[in-house]
């Protein structure tokens, strides 16, 4: 079995809905994705994606320019089964400009890409490949965003998820840039306390910071007493990544738990983060860790130091299709986050995307064929290529 073509897509489309961004002239959460497509001489092919997060596209630009010109003339020609070995092929050669971020940005979208053709060729679901399939469902919370200028329909977009039965809803960030979450501890509270109060007590909370705003570790413990009387499940990402001592100071004092890793790239990352204590809760995202089969790895780590992790999802339907999968393949995977602001490459990128991801009282089904499981509607990805 042989590689036959690498093919990257450069995509773009904004998170909530349109009316939001013309209401309010702003540009809201970057939308930038890069979508990878491999193609086998046996007319096998698989898809991945990564998730590069930048405002104007740079990052995307610049990981389909590491995909085309350093990783695709490495593995053409090559088997796809031979993942692992490929990635680390593809690792060492970003030594010199990006094994920390840019470099696993790009090798994310590849190596799911190829562990979705070798699950294929086995005719197997890729959590099979991975190890084996230990569960049919897995609870979701949903992820939604603060409308900071509106709690009361804030709290009320989580609602339907309660009688839904998902095991939580995690609310982050801020409809745009200019009103975060996290400025104003005041309001922030206000925020918290009405949420909760239209969704009761029987779900679980979640507060995710975002990098809208730059806390120290000091403030970030101010804020975690404030909310803490609301029964909040975890506290996301309230310093930057960089601060690790601070992360490793907060998490010791904190009353919440606090979670951080969707900024981490690769293992080394998430051992530092292990071995200092920095978070409580793990946050490895598929698309931007290093791909499906490395962040398998990273999670098996996670299990031999005995530490929770819940992977992050907030990107395309792609990514959605190989968290899955991840989850499904291991004993101690327990939740998986679900987006549920509107975006096309969450709702149209799949074909039958209904069918595909099923679910039943707030629990997503494993779904059994091949690969991710998924089908890509290519007239989709041609609508929003961007290059």
């Amino acid at each position: 079995m042989r590689i036959k073509s690498v093919e990257s897509f450069v995509v773009h489309s904004q998170d909530t809905t349109k009316e939001v961004h013309e209401q309010r002239n702003v540009g809201g959460h970057s939308g930038y994705f890069v979508l990878v497509h491999i193609k086998t001489e046996e007319g096998i092919d698989g898809w991945g994606e990564c998730a590069t997060g930048s405002d104007y596209g740079e990052g995307a630009f610049a990981a389909k320019e590491i995909i085309d010109r350093a990783y695709s003339p490495r593995i053409i020609g090559k088997d796809p089964r031979e993942f692992k070995k490929l990635w680390n092929i593809l690792y060492t050669s970003t030594e010199k400009y990006g094994q920390h971020d840019i470099g696993v940005l790009a090798l994310s979208g590849v190596d799911t890409a190829l562990v979705d053709i070798s699950s294929k060729e086995y005719s197997v679901p890729a959590c099979v490949l991975l190890g084996g399939c230990v569960t049919k469902e897995i609870p979701l919370y949903a992820s939604l965003l603060f409308d900071m200028d509106d709690p009361c329909e804030t709290a009320a977009k989580g609602k339907k998820y309660v009688s839904d039965h998902y095991t939580g809803v995690k609310y982050g960030w801020g409809m745009v840039a200019e009103k975060p979450f996290g400025r104003d501890f005041k309001k922030d509270e206000e925020m918290v306390r009405t949420i909760r109060e239209i969704l009761g007590y029987e779900i679980k909370l979640m507060v995710d910071v975002g990098r809208y705003v730059n806390m120290s570790s000091s403030q970030a413990l101010q804020l975690a007493k404030r909310i803490t009387k609301y029964d909040v499940t975890w506290f996301e990402e309230p310093l930057p990544r960089d601060d690790t001592e601070g992360y490793s100071s907060l998490t010791s004092m904190s009353p919440i738990p606090i979670a951080a890793g969707e900024g981490y790239r690769g293992i080394q990352d998430f051992k530092r983060a292990i071995i200092n204590r920095e978070v409580d809760l793990l946050q490895p995202d598929v698309s931007k860790a290093g791909g499906l089969s490395h962040t398998k790895t990273i999670v098996e780590l996670a299990h031999s130091f005995n530490r929770s992790w819940v992977p992050h999802n907030w990107s395309t339907a792609i990514n959605t299709a190989a968290t899955i999968q991840l989850v499904a393949s291991t004993p101690d995977g327990y939740l998986m986050e679900y987006k549920q602001e509107p975006n096309p490459l969450i709702d149209r990128l799949v074909k039958r995307s209904g069918e595909v991801f099923k679910i039943r009282d707030g629990k997503i089904q494993v779904p059994e064929s091949p690969g991710l499981g998924i089908e890509i509607d290519e007239n989709v990805v041609a609508e929003f290529n961007v290059a």
